[in-house]
């Protein structure tokens, strides 16, 4: 009953903002036809103020970031940017975020349970983000190519890490330490999120390296989203990067990508296995909406890590995405994301995971917007949150160890989130929220160093472009 009492709140709070949008009318001209275009299918556009801070150079890997209804929601408009540090077509990019979170519980480790990026109970350097590159640009006809690098040091380095680049083959750490005697990650580390070539003939673009995954509707980088924490879908149910091949066709409604990867988030491991990565994106000509679908396919490791043998086994996923704007100044986000691996804890034992998360955004003024987040995410059998990244915190450097089993941590989380994007300037946002996360059907209590099955925080944070 709680899930769909959560569902059918966000739904009335929709309709309500739908109804009263009358008072959101674009001004009158003298053809009344087109004023009902301008109401329902133009959105309003974003003063300079009224942006994120520090958008990164046009991605076609991200197709499904970029969309059309940004000024609404978490993502920048940088159409009009002028912030590369080069000059023509190469440019160099870059953020810092930081901020910090209160947990009620105050549990001793810091650790905020299964929550990631601000999952300590502290203030952090998340992310120093730089990116380079030239971006693609041959006008829908004719030969280009593009190439990019981004780098990525903080605290957000444990959550975008590649098996055989940032860690060896095996898992174990390459280019980032423990804390000595615990075995825990170290607290701040770096990461190379992306690395790749963009070949590019008309509308097709191939692009070859290491790249950002295409699932799910939150990204890594702090300025893609309007929330500074994060969805458990986009941690458990998602991989972050992928390492391979993917072409994509642009047209003028329709974007479809297709390749074949090295699995979720591997460059070199014991255990490579190609998948198959495709997207289909449909923009209609208002530019209202966009409907996405996601499709990931292959072999993966199994659910209990470390096998002395990696075992693999078949794992499909895929993620749907509906992105509508219902005014100028409303936007309104669904997400369902499924996943399923064969034989995850042996022979005929098999796991799935599953989960709806549904955004509401709202503009009010040039600096302003808020947001709502509303999540079910469900782990059937333990096989994702029992795997949640653990560093080493508190007094004394005191760590928290998982107890139990995956079993134990089967069960429905849910998280509503609501917060706001402060944007005083177009170099800088400011992201305070309130969030609260509660589980239900777990033998396990996640929370306060595994004691409750509920948690509050409250968090902010800072974007800054340079």
């Amino acid at each position: 009953m709680k899930t769909w009492a959560l569902w059918a709140g966000a739904g009335c709070v929709l309709l309500a903002l739908h109804v009263n949008g009358q008072e959101l009318r674009m001004p009158a001209s003298t053809d009344p036809q087109l004023d009902v275009y301008r109401y329902y299918f133009q959105p309003a556009q974003p003063s300079p103020s009224d942006r994120p801070a520090a958008p990164l150079p046009p991605d076609l890997g991200e197709t499904l970031v970029e969309r059309s209804t940004v000024e609404a929601g978490s993502l920048p408009d940088h159409s009009q940017a002028d912030t590369g540090w080069l000059s023509d077509r190469w440019s160099g990019e870059g953020f810092v975020n930081f901020g910090g979170t209160y947990n009620a519980d105050r549990p001793a480790s810091r650790f905020n349970g299964p929550m990631t990026f601000n999952d300590r109970d502290d203030f952090l350097l998340n992310q120093l983000y730089v990116s380079l590159g030239r971006e693609v640009d041959n006008g829908g006809c004719g030969f280009d190519w593009g190439a990019r690098v981004d780098f990525l040091y903080g605290t957000d380095y444990l959550f975008t890490q590649s098996v055989g680049l940032e860690t060896k083959d095996n898992g174990d750490n390459a280019w980032n330490g423990v804390t000595s005697g615990l075995g825990h990650p170290d607290l701040y580390g770096i990461a190379l999120p992306q690395a790749y070539l963009d070949l590019c003939f008309h509308r097709l673009n191939l692009r070859l390296g290491h790249f950002y995954s295409m699932m799910g509707y939150e990204r890594v980088a702090a300025n893609r989203n309007f929330f500074y924490s994060h969805a458990y879908t986009m941690q458990y149910a998602e991989p972050f990067t992928h390492t391979g091949a993917l072409a994509t066709w642009s047209g003028d409604r329709w974007t479809v990508h297709g390749g074949l990867v090295n699995g979720w988030n591997k460059t070199d491991a014991e255990s490579d296995k190609m998948a198959f990565l495709g997207s289909v994106v449909y923009t209609p000509e208002s530019g209202r909406y966009s409907l996405s679908m996601t499709v990931l396919s292959g072999e993966e490791d199994g659910a209990l890590p470390r096998r002395a043998a990696p075992a693999t086994s078949p794992r499909h996923a895929y993620s749907l995405v509906f992105d509508y704007q219902v005014t100028c100044r409303l936007q309104y986000v669904f997400q369902h994301d499924f996943g399923r691996q064969h034989d995850a804890f042996g022979t005929n034992v098999d796991a799935e995971w599953y989960g709806i998360n549904q955004y509401l955004f709202y503009t009010l003024n040039d600096c302003w917007k808020i947001g709502v987040r509303a999540e079910w995410f469900r782990d059937d059998d333990g096989a994702r949150l029992s795997q949640a990244p653990i560093r080493a915190g508190g007094p004394g450097g005191l760590g928290v160890m998982l107890p139990g089993g995956p079993q134990d941590f089967a069960g429905n989380y849910y998280n509503l989130t609501v917060g706001a994007n402060w944007t005083p300037g177009a170099n800088i946002v400011v992201r305070p929220e309130v969030r609260w996360d509660w589980s239900d059907g777990t033998l396990a209590a996640p929370f306060d160093d595994f004691s409750k099955d509920s948690q509050m925080t409250a968090a902010v944070d800072a974007i800054l472009q340079f």
